[in-house]
C-alpha cells in the first residue's frame, strides 16, 4: 500500500550500530513485559496477585482503552527491530499517547451518556467531563478523533493523498461496475421482453421424444457395466442382478380431456425454472465390490444364527438395494424376521426393511440403504416418459422406484391421498412436488386448487396463482386458508358445489366429469374444471373443528371422485384421534413416509415398514389394492416453487364464478313483506352467531330501529332459527341452521370475520 509508510524509510544518515548483545537483551526485556501486560489485561484471573493487580490498575486509569497499550507496545518493538536501532521511542511513544488518551475520552463520552462513567476509566472519564465542558460532547467526539488520526499519523507515517487517490480509484472502479452492469441488464431485459412477444403462446407442454434405440440393442447395465446379469457359479460370482421391467407409458389425452374451449390463452410454465440434479439418473447405485460385500456378510451373519439361507437375487436402486433371500428347506420366515436388529447391525445400516415373504416369490426381501444415496429431482420426472406428453390433469410427479425407474401418480385414480409421516421425512416436499407437477403441466381453466395451511408457512407460498379457488370467496379476495373455521366453511361450500355438479350431471344424463366435458365441448357449453383440495395438517382442524371437518371429509371423499373434485391430506401426526376410521376408509391411496413407531405406521398403511425408512423422501406407495412399493419422492426446493409462483402470478389473477349472487337466493323470498332486505337479514344472523346471543335491543343497536328489530326478531323466529319453549323468556338459537342457511344461500359471507 503507498500510502503507508514507516518511519525507517527516510534516509537518515548512517551512524555506528550498538551492541548487538546489548539490543537484544533490550528487547528480551520488553518481550517479557509485552507478555505480561498482554496476559493480565486478557486473563487477570490466571495472571496471578500481580497481573490483577495491573490489570485492575490499567482498566481503572483508561477503561477498554487499556487494550490498546500491547497492540502498541508489540508496534513499537517491531518497528525499532526492523531499523535495527533504538532510536525514535520518544516519538513512538508520543504516536501511542494520542491514540490512547482519544481512544479512552471516546469511551469515556460513552460512559457519561449511559450513566457508566467506568467505561472511560479515571482519565477517559475527566477528559471528556473537561473537554465536554468546554466544547461539548459533539466538540469532544470530534477532538478525541483528530487525537486518535494524529497519533496514527506518527506511528504510521500515513501519506493522506495517496491514501485518498486509492479510495476514490475504487470507488469510481464500482460505480463504474455498476453502471455496465445496468446497462447489460437493461439490454437483456429488452431482448426478453422482444422474445415473449414474438414467442408462440403453448397450450401445454410438448412431448419430449425418447432417444432412438437399436433395435438388437443390450438392455442397460446396472452395477457391473455388462449387458448380461451376472448369474452365481462355482467361482463365488454374485447372485443374478434383477432389472425391473420398463413402467407402462402413461394414458394419453382422451376426448373427455381436452383443453377447455372458449377460455383465455395460458402459457405453462418452463421446466428451466427447475433445476437440474446432478446425481439424478441412478448413480447412487453401489458398485460390484460393494454388491459383492454386502451378500457375503448378509450370508455370514445369517450362517452364524444357523439359518440356512443364501442370497439369490439383486435389485440395485438409487437409494437401497433390495437383496433377495431364499431360505433353506425347514427355515421359517419368523427366524429370519426375528433377526432385523442383528442383520442390522452386521450391515453397519442406518435402518433395514423386510419383506416376508416377496409377492409371488420364495423368498425375503432385505432393503438396505446405499452408501451414497441419489438425488431424485422434479424435473428429471417431469421429463420422463412417465409424464412427458401426458395430458391427464392430475397426473403428478412421484419420483423413482426403488429399482430407478421414473414414477408417476393420477389423482383420478386414486381417487384421493393420505400424505403422512413425522418431521423432517419429506411429507412437505412431497406435498410440493403434487401441487408444482399440476401447475407446470395444467392451466388454470383446467385444475384449480383449494389449499388449507393451518401452519401457515408451507403452502402459503402459493398466495396469488391464478389456480387458486375457494367456493366462499369471490376471486378478487381468495388466498389460501389458514384458519380453522374458514377451512371449515370452505369445506362445506365445496360439498355444495359437489351438489350442484351432480345436479347437473344428472339432468345432462351423465355419469362423471370426463363425459360432461366431452357433451359440454360438442354443445359449447362451458366445461368444468377440477378441483384439488389439499389440506397440509390436519391435525390442527381436528382439533378445532372436529365435527365439522371430519362430516365434510366424508361425504367429498365418498362422492365428489365422479365430480373432479379430489382431496390430498397431509398429516405429521398420524394417530387413530386425527385419522378416524371414517377418514381413512375413504383415502385408499396412502404415502407413508418415515414415522417414529411401528404403532404410527399401521396407522397409515395398516402394516410395519414405515418405521424402518430413512427420512428425506423414502417412502412407501400403497394403491387401492396392492402392497406398499418402495420409492424415493421427487424433491423440489422452496426457490423453484417460488420462481414458479412468480411466473404464474404473471400470467393472470384467479378467476372462477361463486355459487350463486346475493341477490334473489333460495329461501329468501318472503323477506319483503316484513319489509326486510336480504342484505340486512344475513347481518342479522351474522351478529347472532358472533354475538352468541340474540335480543331486541342488540338489533336495535346494530339496526337503529325499533321496528326493524321487531320484523327481524320475528322474522328470525318465523324461519325456525330462534324459539323460546314455554315457561321461559331465554330464545334459544339453532347455530348450526344458521350456519348452513348462511352457506347454502350466501356462501360469499365470511364467516369468521366480523362484518360482511
Amino acid at each position: 500500500m503507498t500510502w503507508l509508510r514507516s518511519g525507517s524509510d527516510k534516509k537518515r544518515p548512517k551512524k555506528k550500530s550498538e551492541s548487538v548483545l546489548l539490543r537484544s537483551a533490550r528487547w528480551a526485556v520488553a518481550l517479557v513485559a509485552e507478555v505480561i501486560l498482554a496476559w493480565s489485561l486478557a486473563a487477570p484471573s490466571h495472571a496471578g496477585a500481580f497481573g490483577q493487580g495491573l490489570h485492575d490498575a490499567l482498566m481503572g486509569l483508561l477503561g477498554p482503552a487499556a487494550f490498546i497499550l500491547p497492540l502498541w507496545a508489540g508496534y513499537v518493538m517491531a518497528a525499532q527491530w526492523k531499523a535495527g536501532e533504538s532510536k525514535g521511542m520518544l516519538t513512538a511513544a508520543l504516536g501511542g499517547l494520542f491514540v490512547i488518551l482519544g481512544a479512552a475520552t471516546l469511551f469515556g463520552v460513552a460512559g457519561l451518556a449511559a450513566a457508566k462513567p467506568e467505561w472511560g476509566g479515571w482519565a477517559g472519564s475527566g477528559l471528556a467531563q473537561l473537554s465536554g465542558g468546554a466544547v461539548g460532547r459533539f466538540g469532544t467526539v470530534f477532538a478525541s478523533l483528530v487525537m486518535v488520526l494524529i497519533g496514527a499519523q506518527i506511528l504510521f507515517h500515513i501519506a493522506w493523498g495517496e491514501l485518498l487517490k486509492e479510495l476514490s480509484a475504487l470507488a469510481s472502479e464500482d460505480f463504474s461496475s455498476w453502471q455496465k452492469g445496468r446497462e447489460q441488464f437493461k439490454a437483456e431485459a429488452a431482448v426478453a421482453k422482444k422474445r415473449d412477444k414474438e414467442a408462440p403462446v403453448q397450450p401445454r407442454i410438448a412431448p419430449i421424444p425418447e432417444p432412438a434405440k437399436a433395435k438388437d440393442a443390450p438392455p442397460p447395465p446396472v452395477v457391473d457395466e455388462k449387458p448380461q446379469p451376472v448369474k452365481k457359479d462355482s467361482n463365488g460370482g454374485l447372485p443374478p442382478i434383477i432389472t425391473a421391467p420398463k413402467p407402462a407409458p402413461a394414458k394419453k389425452k382422451t376426448d373427455g380431456e381436452a383443453s377447455l374451449a372458449g377460455t383465455a390463452p395460458f402459457a405453462l410454465p418452463p421446466l428451466d425454472l427447475l433445476n437440474v440434479m446432478k446425481s439424478a439418473g441412478g448413480n447412487g447405485r453401489p458398485t460390484e465390490a460393494e454388491i459383492r460385500d454386502a451378500v457375503a456378510s448378509l450370508e455370514r451373519t445369517l450362517t452364524s444364527f444357523e439359518i440356512d439361507a443364501r442370497v439369490s437375487g439383486i435389485s440395485p436402486g438409487p437409494v437401497i438395494t433390495r437383496y433377495e433371500v431364499s431360505p433353506g428347506p425347514g427355515v421359517t420366515v419368523n427366524s429370519i424376521v426375528a433377526r432385523a436388529d442383528d442383520i442390522a447391525l452386521s450391515m453397519r445400516a442406518k435402518g433395514i426393511r423386510l419383506i416376508a415373504p416377496i409377492p409371488g416369490k420364495a423368498a425375503i426381501g432385505i432393503e438396505l440403504p446405499n452408501a451414497r444415496p441419489a438425488s431424485v429431482g422434479m424435473r428429471e420426472i417431469l421429463e420422463s416418459p412417465a409424464l412427458a406428453g401426458i395430458d391427464n390433469p392430475l397426473a403428478f410427479a412421484l419420483g423413482l422406484s426403488s429399482d430407478g425407474e421414473p414414477l408417476s401418480a393420477d389423482l383420478q385414480t386414486m381417487p384421493h391421498v393420505l400424505v403422512a409421516g413425522a418431521t423432517n421425512s419429506g411429507k412437505s416436499v412431497m406435498v410440493h412436488s403434487l401441487i408444482g407437477s399440476i401447475l407446470f403441466r395444467m392451466p388454470p381453466d383446467r385444475v384449480k386448487f383449494l389449499l388449507i395451511d393451518p401452519k401457515r408457512i408451507e403452502l402459503t407460498l402459493y398466495d396469488g396463482i391464478p389456480h387458486l379457488y375457494d367456493p366462499k370467496v369471490p376471486p378478487e379476495a381468495v388466498q389460501v386458508i389458514t384458519s380453522a373455521k374458514q377451512a371449515s366453511t370452505a369445506l362445506k361450500g365445496l360439498v355444495r358445489v359437489m351438489e350442484d355438479r351432480y345436479e347437473k350431471f344428472q339432468a345432462w344424463r351423465v355419469r362423471d366429469i370426463a363425459q360432461y366435458n366431452r357433451e359440454a365441448l360438442a354443445r359449447g357449453e362451458k366445461q368444468e374444471y377440477y378441483i384439488v383440495v389439499v389440506i397440509d395438517e390436519l391435525a390442527d382442524l381436528m382439533v378445532v373443528a372436529r365435527d365439522i371437518v371430519e362430516d365434510s371429509i366424508q361425504r367429498l371423499t365418498q362422492m365428489a371422485r365422479a365430480v373432479g373434485i379430489h382431496m390430498v391430506i397431509a398429516t405429521q401426526r398420524p394417530s387413530v384421534d386425527v385419522l378416524t376410521g371414517v377418514i381413512k376408509a375413504n383415502l385408499p391411496s396412502r404415502i407413508a413416509m418415515r414415522v417414529a413407531t411401528k404403532v404410527d405406521s399401521k396407522v397409515i398403511i395398516d402394516q410395519n415398514g414405515a418405521e424402518a425408512l430413512l427420512g428425506k423422501g423414502d417412502a412407501l406407495y400403497m394403491t387401492p389394492g396392492a402392497d406398499p412399493a418402495r420409492i424415493q419422492g421427487a424433491f423440489v426446493s422452496t426457490a423453484e416453487i417460488g420462481a414458479l409462483v412468480e411466473y404464474l402470478k404473471g400470467q393472470g389473477k384467479p378467476d372462477y364464478r361463486l355459487l350463486d349472487v346475493m341477490s334473489g337466493p333460495a329461501g329468501t323470498e318472503d323477506l319483503a313483506q316484513f319489509g326486510v332486505e336480504p342484505l340486512e337479514f344475513t347481518q342479522a344472523l351474522k351478529l347472532v352467531l358472533e354475538r352468541r346471543r340474540v335480543s331486541q335491543d342488540l338489533l336495535k343497536a346494530q339496526f337503529g330501529s325499533s321496528a326493524r328489530a321487531t320484523n327481524l326478531l320475528s322474522l328470525l323466529e318465523i324461519k325456525g332459527f330462534i324459539n323460546k319453549p314455554e315457561g321461559s323468556n331465554k330464545w334459544n338459537i339453532h347455530f348450526e341452521k344458521i350456519e348452513d342457511f348462511l352457506l347454502k344461500n350466501f356462501p360469499q359471507v365470511d364467516l369468521s370475520k366480523p362484518g360482511i
